[in-house]
């Protein structure tokens, strides 16, 4: 498809149980799910003969202000919309706790390049550097050349967005990082470089949807910043 966007269907799946959770308990709520509902591969991404898919994840497990939300884009709204109701308890880590209270939010939502940059705030941690770039990262000395290299990584996390949705960018997509700040973290015990903050880019990107790496599990999770809202201190 092209042109300036593509357009699908999102669906929030909201949980309150008995306790408020910490962002990362995303990755225990992933794996409930992907138990409880072991034939949906949406939800686990492994196959029936346990290979793994390589795909940008449809359903994406977070924890937002202390609650539970399962993120269901394009064919995964259609999934979590079906999962509402169905689950009463859910086992986070070692902890079954009920769930006092479930919510289910629809809507429509564009995804693609925009006349006018659109600023924007990590609500979870993003990593953005893999293997390779995280080296080029901490090789570079000059803050300027750093912050370089992040605003082209932000712009191939959206243009790997679109390719995923099956949308091909036809305008220049430029990103502003200098709201992004880093932020180290640990995903399955590893220590790793993520950035939180405010950044600006010329691409629709829905909220809550996640970009870079494990956004099934929570990382990377974005949202519009209201025009009252101030930046964060640069990276």
């Amino acid at each position: 498809m092209t042109g300036a966007s593509v357009h699908f269907n999102v669906t929030e799946y909201r949980l309150r149980f008995q306790r408020s959770l910490v962002p990362g308990e995303a990755t225990h709520l992933r794996g409930f799910f992907g138990s409880a509902f072991a034939k949906e591969q949406l939800l686990h991404h492994h196959r029936t003969d346990g290979s793994l898919v390589y795909d940008y994840p449809r359903v994406q497990f977070k924890v937002l202000d202390r609650t539970a939300h399962l993120i269901g884009l394009a064919e995964g709204a259609e999934l979590v919309t079906r999962l509402w109701g169905e689950v009463d308890q859910a086992k986070i880590g070692e902890e079954t706790m009920p769930v006092l209270e479930a919510g289910l939010v629809r809507r429509r939502e564009a995804l693609g390049e925009t006349a006018q940059s659109i600023a924007y705030r990590f609500r979870t941690p993003w990593m953005g550097l893999n293997q390779e770039n995280h080296r080029q990262y901490h090789e570079i000395t000059d803050r300027d050349e750093q912050r370089a290299l992040v605003e082209r990584i932000l712009v191939g996390n959206c243009l790997s967005l679109a390719t995923a949705f099956g949308h091909r960018v036809t305008a220049r997509l430029t990103a502003d990082a200098g709201g992004l700040r880093v932020r180290p973290t640990r995903l399955k015990g590893v220590e790793m470089l993520a950035f939180l903050g405010t950044f600006r880019v010329n691409f629709h990107l829905p909220d809550h949807l996640g970009i870079g790496k494990s956004v099934s599990r929570g990382f990377g999770t974005v949202a519009r910043v209201a025009a009252n809202e101030r930046g964060a201190k640069s990276c």
